[in-house]
């Protein structure tokens, strides 16, 4: 039978633990043995450290205080913390998220190994069998052929030192190297080889992003794939079936190697370019039912599409004639069709898929008649078409307005545009009008509008590449006169690029002389100059990219 009051003492000691275990910031160790089974106690308690020559780290005058925001007192995690700010470290945690031991070696998972260094945190996982569900922490203070020895403050408890064989269960799970020799920064993971993709970047198909070449090759490889630089959530394979919503954006994988006693690397395969529109297949054409006279109702269905398509919009013909189009598929028969025979075209169409008709005919003609042979093509007339051809206007030059003209269309449609550079679409740039920007310079614009009916077809159009996009630079002359003679440099700048070609440089005596610029400078010394003030100018040639332009400075010959 426990003492009185017992249960009472137990319950506000667990409220206790809990309360600081919330603050997110506790290791508090498991009881174990009281020999602590494969380790030996060296000491314990600030003054038998002190007394057996045990550094206590001046923790007994410290631990009121918190470190790292860690619990203020004796435990393990503000101890640890302590004794890493007194190596250097600032007093903030260096990671985001909660305080726990356990979470110490997961948090800095790339600075975790299993190799002990002096200075080094020891660390044990809340699913070690010495440790508890909130893990533990200590300092190791000596590393031995067999042993490890560390320093730790348990909850509640002063400092004590104890020495782990390294066969011991009581080992730790790993070892962090934050602010000692031992970090595994020495001892890193490279990427010899970038990694490809393999497969065509189109929706509906299959990427494989291959390993590349690492030195050493890592125990385990994670793979991300992503979009504008953010991930695709559960694209985490090295395969990727690219799903409807990417159509048109570019794609790539990031994959993050690791191995024991390494830090990790991460690389990026190839951006791919931007992603076609997947194609379907029709694998059954629809069919027409229904009385075939003026008034009564036809349907149209039974198309098959692999992959699975929805109706866009159906299109009724009498004849060759269009009658009707909508998203039904049913049609009251007009009085116009009669005589004739009933055609549809079924556009079938999903997200991030180019649209595809199937098509259908009645067997007989509207009013009674056996119909003349099916025709091996559907009807035409209703396809979305371009019906006056677009332009793009202005000129290519930094800064300037680059503006497109998309032409017109059969019918009334939605507009889509993407400037690229080279081929790559430039963020930001969906409109109509755009101006280059530095990036832009020496490189090639296109634009491609793309036009959407009401039914879900598309028509693209790209316009371009331009002539390379052009800037204005600037010449600076700088002449420094001496004793019959003139030193004059010049050098020309122009935003996002280097110029070529050359300069003609002259002198109001009339002495000229032309020189290739390097790096986008050049220079010359005229001597034998009679004493006097001097003029000089420069006048850039100008090349493909830089426009030609001069500059010029004054000088004073003795």
């Amino acid at each position: 039978m426990g003492k009185p009051g017992g249960a009472l003492r137990r319950t506000l000691v667990t409220g206790a633990v809990l309360l600081l275990v919330g603050l997110g910031v506790q290791g508090i160790p498991k009881l174990a043995s009281p020999a602590h089974a494969g380790s030996i106690t060296l000491c314990s308690g600030f003054s038998d450290c002190r007394s057996k020559g045990y550094s206590t780290g001046g923790y007994e005058s410290a631990w009121g205080s918190m470190y790292w925001r860690m619990y203020a007192g004796r435990n393990c995690t503000n101890y640890v913390a302590y004794k890493l700010i007194k190596t250097g470290l600032p007093n903030a945690r260096p990671w985001s998220g909660e305080g726990n031991a356990t979470n110490w070696g997961v948090a800095l998972s790339r600075l975790t190994n299993r190799t002990p260094t002096v200075g080094s945190v020891a660390w044990w996982h809340s699913s070690h069998p010495s440790a508890s569900r909130f893990g533990h922490v200590a300092i190791v203070e000596k590393v031995g052929a067999d042993t490890i020895t560390i320093s730790e403050s348990n909850y509640g408890s002063d400092i004590s030192w104890r020495r782990i064989g390294k066969d011991s269960v009581n080992y730790p799970t790993g070892f962090i190297h934050i602010n000692d020799k031992g970090t595994p920064s020495t001892k890193r993971l490279s990427v010899t080889k970038r990694p490809t993709v393999e497969g065509t970047a189109q929706v509906g198909k299959a990427v494989t992003v291959n390993t590349g070449s690492w030195s050493p090759n890592p125990n385990k490889i994670r793979y991300q794939w992503i979009v504008n630089k953010k991930p695709i959530p559960g694209a985490t394979n090295k395969t990727f079936r690219i799903p409807g919503h990417l159509a048109g954006k570019q794609i790539a994988a990031v994959l993050t190697g690791t191995r024991r006693d390494y830090s990790g690397a991460k690389t990026m395969s190839q951006i791919l370019p931007p992603i076609e529109q997947g194609t379907f297949k029709v694998l059954a054409q629809p069919k027409i039912s229904g009385t075939q006279k003026v008034g009564s109702t036809v349907s149209v269905g039974g198309a098959d599409y692999e992959p699975s398509a929805k109706i866009g919009e159906v299109r009724w013909y009498a004849d060759k004639t269009l009658i009707a189009r909508s998203k039904s598929r049913f049609l009251k028969v007009p009085a116009t069709a009669s005589g004739k025979r009933i055609g549809a075209v079924v556009v079938g169409v999903q997200e991030g898929y180019r649209p595809k008709q199937s098509y259908a005919f009645a067997s007989t003609l509207v009013g009674g008649g056996k119909a003349p042979q099916q025709p091996a093509e559907p009807p035409s007339g209703g396809e979305l078409s371009q019906t006056a051809a677009g332009f793009v206007k202005g000129g290519t030059r930094l800064g300037g307005l680059m503006q497109v003209d998309p032409g017109s269309f059969s019918e009334a449609v939605d507009l889509s545009y993407q400037w690229t550079r080279e081929g790559t679409p430039i963020s930001g740039a969906t409109t109509e009008k755009y101006r280059p920007t530095e990036a832009d310079v020496s490189h090639r614009l296109s634009v491609t509008v793309v036009a959407r009916s009401s039914s879900g077809e598309t028509l693209s159009k790209t316009y371009g590449p331009s002539g390379r996009v052009r800037v204005k630079p600037t010449v600076k002359v700088t002449a420094t006169g001496g004793s019959r003679e003139a030193e004059v440099a010049v050098k020309v700048t122009a935003p996002g690029y280097l110029p070529t070609g050359t300069v003609k440089i002259t002198t109001n005596g009339g002495r000229t002389v032309t020189k290739s610029l390097s790096g986008g400078a050049a220079g010359v010394t005229f001597v034998k100059l009679p004493a006097g003030e001097y003029a000089v100018t420069a006048a850039y040639s100008g090349d493909e990219v830089a426009y030609w332009a001069s500059g010029g400075d004054f000088t004073t010959v003795r």
